[in-house]
């Protein structure tokens, strides 16, 4: 999951209004009651980003009796049994592939391992496309739709940090470890269950290990997948979410590199003479810092990497920021990226006046633009979610937002929907990033019931996502 901005919106609009929300009035109540009942000394209690966009939906008739002949079958008895005796290999190949450094534009290497892993898990149909994604295809029995199952491969940490998964008192801590490497785990586990259990799909299942989600990578591995790939009808993002936690809301998002460059100079000979492009550029820092964007839909910015000059003597000749703005809507997302690059474009302006010259230019870059989108939430993919989490006696929690794989399929109009792989999770993109994995094949129980649900299994349930792709 890229740097988690997670949507803190609440209201939803016409969209979600008329569907009601079990136990609460509103959102906003389920969320102040949630809050309220976590004990704070947990550090992995649901945490605040997490706060609820819609109400839950009500549970179509046919959508809770689909999944109830999916569970009820011996076949599929047994993949939930085998999913909880293959929790310990889960995690030790969560702790292998999570040890393998990952940041963008360097996934080649855990990439190589997870494709072997996956062919050990018994899918012959594996390779790596491309952009570095590793494509892995269960067949189904062609009549029913195909669906994509992802998790990211890569991590924010540069190479050299130390990545060596360490464990005390049962918890797991690693950078990377639960963003996103155990859902890449738990992708494998369910292959096996599946394999064991020799259950047969009337939909194709494509489990995909994608590239590029973190940082700079801007979603490539997603973008170019689903580029290539017209003929996917639902898809399931898995990332680190609380358990019972559904993800609707693709979070926008802009990203510019601003690079100011002028003649530079000796701090005291040219002192007057020149501008300095560190001064413009904390000049326009100042002023971005007194926007105030919208709380809802929620919009946020943020200067995330600042560099430049020469020595503490010098007049800075160069200096460059990299700014990150996102927003749960569209037209928030480019009204308040207009507001901050207006600002970065007088910050010129107002540094060479103030010393009589133009000599100071500025160029802005655009690095990253992800695509914004809403699942509905009475959508079959939000209802199967829920109803797999009911059936595997686990409770709902919230649909909340995040920036995340998902956009890109949203943007698309493929239903889509990012949930949890299991455990819980805390410090992502920290070093302390951690794991407590008690109980983390139950997250693994409610995914594969999820994705059994939408593809239809043979002899047992007609799938609930039409094939629309021809």
């Amino acid at each position: 999951m890229s740097f988690k901005q997670i949507s803190l919106c609440v209201c939803m609009g016409m969209i979600f209004n008329q569907i009601p929300m079990f136990g609460y009035a509103n959102a906003a109540e389920a969320a102040k009651d949630l809050k309220t009942s976590t004990p704070a000394k947990d550090q992995f209690a649901v945490p605040d980003w997490a706060t609820p966009v819609a109400p839950w939906p009500l549970v179509n008739k046919n959508v809770t009796q689909s999944i109830e002949k999916i569970l009820a079958s011996p076949d599929v008895k047994s993949s939930m049994t085998y999913l909880k005796s293959d929790e310990s290999q889960a995690l030790k190949e969560a702790v292998l592939l999570s040890e393998i450094p990952a940041p963008p534009f360097t996934e080649e290497a855990k990439a190589k391992a997870y494709l072997e892993l996956m062919k050990q898990a018994g899918i012959a149909d594996a390779r790596i496309d491309q952009e570095g994604n590793v494509v892995a295809v269960r067949k189904g029995s062609g009549t029913g739709p195909t669906i994509v199952v992802d998790a990211h491969i890569d991590t924010v940490f540069p190479v050299g940090t130390d990545i060596k998964v360490k464990v005390q008192d049962g918890i797991y801590y690693g950078p990377g470890l639960t963003d996103d490497t155990f859902s890449m785990a738990t992708m494998l586990s369910m292959v096996r269950a599946l394999n064991e259990s020799k259950i047969q799909t009337l939909g194709d299942i494509i489990f995909l290990a994608s590239v590029g989600e973190e940082g700079l990578g801007n979603l490539r591995g997603i973008k170019t997948f689903f580029g290539e790939n017209k003929k996917i009808d639902a898809a399931l993002m898995l990332e680190p979410f609380p358990p019972g936690v559904g993800g609707i809301i693709s979070t926008a998002s802009n990203r510019y590199e601003v690079t100011y460059q002028g003649p530079g100079g000796h701090s005291f000979a040219a002192f007057g003479l020149v501008p300095s492009a560190i001064h413009a550029m904390g000049g326009a820092i100042a002023k971005i810092n007194q926007i105030q964007p919208p709380k809802y839909p929620r919009t946020v910015y943020n200067v995330g990497i600042v560099k430049g000059g020469t020595s503490v003597n010098t007049i800075a000749p160069d200096a460059v920021m990299e700014i990150d703005i996102r927003s749960d809507g569209a037209k928030e997302l480019e009204q308040t990226s207009k507001r901050v690059l207006d600002i970065v474009n007088q910050s010129v302006v107002d540094e060479n006046k103030r010393w009589g010259t133009d000599s100071l230019k500025v160029s802005i870059k655009q690095i990253g633009a992800r695509a914004g989108g809403t699942t509905p939430a009475d959508s079959i993919v939000v209802q199967s979610f829920l109803g797999a989490t009911r059936a595997n006696q686990s409770k709902e929690v919230m649909l909340i937002g995040a920036s995340t794989n998902a956009g890109v399929p949203i943007s698309m109009g493929i239903p889509t929907i990012v949930i949890p792989p299991g455990g819980r999770f805390t410090g992502f993109h920290t070093l302390n990033e951690a794991m407590d994995p008690k109980d983390a094949y139950k997250g693994a129980q409610i995914a594969l019931t999820t994705i059994l649900s939408l593809v239809g299994v043979k002899g047992i349930a007609e799938p609930l996502i039409p094939k629309l792709s021809k």
